[in-house]
């Protein structure tokens, strides 16, 4: 061989290193400008993160919103530090299915759960991901572990157990006489059989006696709150749940129509009409669980992070719809519940 033939050879070569090095950057997408000085976050990482809804509520809107919160709040910019894919079950049980094997089928940094319905069936799916649940209600009964600190390796989140106790002593303080209360819960969804179980309780110590109606779809919900008024319960404490948090318009229609008091669970009722709530700030819920995630981005095992209840309740009421329903509200309910904020429509 002469040499000109090896002097294209080197020439080839040559050539073939400056394109592999001028592509890779390119090639190494995860490698972006630093994080702000002092985040314990690794540098130059841009995370790909998933975010699953089971069903469009005020709900899993402020989780999803505080989320978001929570990481912009470490300097963790969308597009730049993080990439985040939001999907949406719509409350179809073969649409999160799918969703499921969607996220299966791709490698994630972390991936943030909003429902019940969602974490129990991502747990089964995606035994290797990493995963941060909120907007549920009772993690151990929905199976992700044994207790609040021994659970499933990958997986940890914030809890948002209702404050059953502390709504009915407000309720009963109201309505000093009433001997029956109504809900409208889900029997396939076990978060909200837990909570209308737990409601029982709380009616039971303040000596009132729970009916609770089960509904399946949108349409069953206002049948049953319907069957409620007709078995004349004095209020509605409505648990909060995805079927009726999705639909609950269609019980406070009833509430209105037929003056029976509404109470809940959920502080963005208050805007539809409720007398008052006991509501843990779903909000409050999402930015905890968005900690979390981030304290899980920086290394931490889910397994080495404990359960745990969303750690702000707020108690509204609405003097406007008590005296609507013709509920008695004197100046001293406000020194018996301190923590009670006055709101309007």
């Amino acid at each position: 061989m002469d040499k000109s033939f090896f002097r294209g050879i080197l020439v080839l070569i040559l050539v073939s290193s400056i394109l592999l090095l001028s592509d890779l950057g390119n090639r190494n997408v995860k490698k972006v400008a630093p994080l702000a000085p002092g985040n314990s976050l690794p540098s130059g990482v841009r995370f790909k993160i998933g975010m699953v809804h089971y069903v469009d509520s005020p709900n899993s809107e402020e989780c999803e919103r505080g989320v978001r919160q929570a990481l912009q709040d470490k300097h963790l910019r969308e597009g730049v530090d993080f990439t985040l894919k939001v999907y949406n079950a719509e409350g179809d049980v073969s649409t999160l299915n799918s969703i499921a094997g969607a996220l299966g089928n791709e490698a994630w940094d972390l991936v943030f759960a909003i429902s019940t319905n969602t974490i129990q069936l991502l747990a089964k799916k995606l035994t290797h991901t990493k995963i941060v649940f909120t907007n549920v209600g009772d993690p151990v009964l929905a199976g992700l572990g044994k207790s609040m600190e021994d659970h499933l390796p990958n997986i940890c989140g914030i809890s948002t157990m209702s404050d059953f106790d502390g709504l009915m002593k407000l309720v009963h303080y109201l309505h000093p006489g009433m001997k029956r209360a109504g809900t409208v819960f889900t029997p396939s969804e076990v978060n909200s059989v837990s909570f209308k179980d737990h409601l029982a309780e709380a009616c039971r110590r303040q000596g009132i006696v729970l009916i609770a109606m089960p509904a399946n779809t949108a349409t069953e919900v206002l049948d049953a709150a319907n069957t409620l008024v007709a078995q004349r319960v004095d209020v509605f404490c409505q648990i909060s749940d995805n079927l009726t948090g999705s639909s609950c318009s269609a019980i406070l229609k009833v509430s209105r129509d037929r003056k029976v008091p509404y109470y809940g669970f959920v502080t963005q009722q208050m805007k539809q009409g409720a007398l008052a709530v006991g509501g843990r700030d779903y909000y409050q819920a999402g930015y905890e669980s968005g900690q979390m995630g981030i304290r899980v981005l920086s290394g931490i095992a889910p397994a080495q992070i404990p359960f745990r209840v969303v750690g702000k309740t707020d108690y509204l009421i609405n003097p406007e719809m008590a005296r609507f329903y013709n509920v008695s509200v004197p100046d001293q309910v406000y020194k018996e519940f301190p923590q009670l904020q006055i709101v309007k429509q």
